[in-house]
């Protein structure tokens, strides 16, 4: 099975109240993108990373060492622009490569979670993990809202695992047709694809606020 990752960096750091971008905001002194790209080098020897057009000499260097074939892009104005761009990239690896999809903001993710994901792909054009909802969860504001049942309900992480040629195939489609999605699954669903599922983790939570980088450098001092 060939292998390789996307690995989008492009964020900005704004809602963490940093000055730099969101991938080079170090915790425990380790950028997070580091730490993202050190868990996908252990299952693959090929990773693209899409960075912020005036951050690529600094992710470069942040990534330096990491034990991988590591190539930085630029990324785009959205999240789904910085992967399209990161798959053409890996596309002479031919459709039936699978590809990991990871964000630099979900930098403690287990690799075992990794590992199910490959063994998930074999059998689906894509495969997610998903953790089960532990909130109650309702739609609409004042008189409009609605409680959701929250059993059927679950949280998606990442990285996903693609068919190379499925996903490629899903985001050329979702550009030409204008269709925006928060994540790559829901992409290839859209256009048809076989999507299963594995057991996510809490660890690989998303660093979104500084409360969440206070929560992870808590867990790694621990």
């Amino acid at each position: 099975m060939t292998i390789a990752a996307v690995l989008t960096a492009a964020g900005s750091g704004s809602r963490l109240g940093r000055d730099i971008p969101k991938a080079l905001v170090p915790v425990a002194g380790v950028p997070m993108v580091r730490w993202a790209a050190s868990a996908l080098a252990s299952v693959t020897g090929r990773i693209v990373v899409t960075s912020p057009a005036d951050a690529l000499a600094d992710i470069v260097a942040a990534l330096h060492g990491v034990p991988a074939e590591i190539d930085v892009v630029v990324g785009g104005e959205t999240r789904q622009d910085s992967v399209r761009a990161g798959i053409q990239s890996l596309a002479e690896l031919g459709d039936d490569a699978t590809v990991l999809v990871h964000d630099a903001a979900r930098p403690f993710m287990p690799v075992a979670v990794m590992g199910r994901l490959l063994q998930a792909i074999e059998h689906h054009d894509a495969a997610i993990p998903v953790l089960p909802v532990v909130d109650t969860i309702v739609t609409g504001v004042g008189a409009d809202v609605s409680y959701l049942h929250r059993p059927s309900l679950g949280a998606v992480q990442t990285p996903q695992a693609f068919r190379l040629g499925p996903l490629l195939d899903s985001h050329r489609r979702a550009h030409a047709d204008g269709v925006e999605a928060t994540d790559d699954g829901s992409l290839a669903l859209h256009y048809g694809y076989r999507l299963g599922t594995v057991e996510g983790d809490p660890l690989g939570a998303k660093i979104t606020y500084a409360a969440d980088l206070e929560a992870a450098e808590r867990r790694l001092s621990a």
